[in-house]
């Protein structure tokens, strides 16, 4: 073989090998043994709520919320992480130094909105799961 065909079948070569070791895991688990009297659906499945035959849209709208708060709450991690780099790559830089702490007030502030975001959704979602009776 020329040097131009090995540098063709080498790239293809390791996105297939790469694919393939990415795949065992979804192969190890194709083989879930579901019980005939509960079968999975996708509610249950992906925000862990209902019996697998019915689901609440209750449920369902809080799974959402909780993932959309989920995503936010990594975002504010990063900005976290991206404040405390700025601020120690700013070397005493008045300007830079002050950015950083911007950075860093704001995503502890979000950090903290989306806490109590999710603690005023675990309120709202146990009262209206637990019905009109009164009782938390």
């Amino acid at each position: 073989m020329n040097t131009l065909t090995k540098s063709k079948i080498l790239p293809i070569l390791l996105a297939v090998s790469t694919l393939a070791l990415l795949a065992v895991p979804f192969m190890v688990s194709a083989q879930v043994i579901v019980p005939a009297t509960q079968p999975p659906g996708f509610a249950q499945n992906f925000f862990g709520c209902g019996d697998g035959t019915t689901t609440t849209v209750t449920c369902v709208i809080s799974g959402v919320i909780q993932f959309l708060l989920a995503i936010v709450f990594i975002f504010a991690v990063v900005f976290l992480v991206i404040g405390g780099f700025r601020y120690i790559v700013s070397q005493g830089n008045e300007e830079g130094v002050e950015k950083a702490k911007g950075t860093i007030t704001n995503a502890i502030i979000g950090i903290v909105i989306v806490l109590l975001a999710w603690i005023i959704l675990r309120v709202v979602v146990n009262v209206l799961e637990s019905g009109a009776s009164g009782s938390i």
